[in-house]
């Protein structure tokens, strides 16, 4: 059964001025928030470069911008959808400020990470685990390094970021070879 031509341009004729309003108040909420995400993924892009010229890690522009633009373009989807459920919602949730609020906490995360490993201090999962062993359990320092396994220094912390970068290199190598 096929629908007439007058129904569907009536449909979409009362359709169209809430779909006006909704976007129209989502992307409201959405610069702000835009805006913020874009300054939190710069600052973690330059705290990395910043990381790397201290660890003597070569980087190159083209795969830290490549790292770079996935963040923001993920984060960009994050914040569209954040803020459309938040503006579906009436803004009753606060969806959109919790959420980015978030976003921009583990992206902070990620900053002071990079600020501090060329200090030989990695904020990782088992360095949280070890200081959880410690502290709360009251397990002390050395049997909770062997308990997650962590022996990390400065030269293993860039040993390991070496390692990274290599190995983003080779599979780009790799893929450029494929090409040609």
């Amino acid at each position: 059964m096929r629908i007439p031509q007058s129904v569907t341009n009536t449909t979409a004729g009362l359709i169209t001025p809430a779909a006006v309003m909704f976007l129209n108040d989502s992307i409201k909420d959405m610069i702000p928030w835009l805006i913020t995400m874009f300054f939190v993924v710069i600052a973690d892009l330059i705290a990395g470069v910043r990381k790397s010229l201290k660890l003597n890690i070569h980087v190159s522009v083209s795969m830290a911008f490549r790292e770079t633009m996935g963040k923001l373009i993920t984060y960009t989807a994050f914040v569209l959808m954040v803020c459309m459920i938040d503006t579906a919602s009436n803004h009753t949730m606060l969806l959109a400020k919790w959420g980015c609020l978030f976003i921009a906490f583990l992206e902070g995360i990620s900053v002071i990470g990079n600020i501090l490993k060329p200090m030989g201090i990695d904020l990782s999962m088992k360095s949280f685990l070890k200081i959880f062993a410690n502290r709360v359990v009251h397990i002390d320092s050395e049997e909770a390094s062997e308990l997650v396994g962590e022996n990390d220094t400065l030269n293993v912390i860039k040993h390991r970021e070496k390692e990274r970068w290599e190995h983003r290199k080779r599979h780009e190598y790799g893929a450029k070879k494929k090409e040609d």
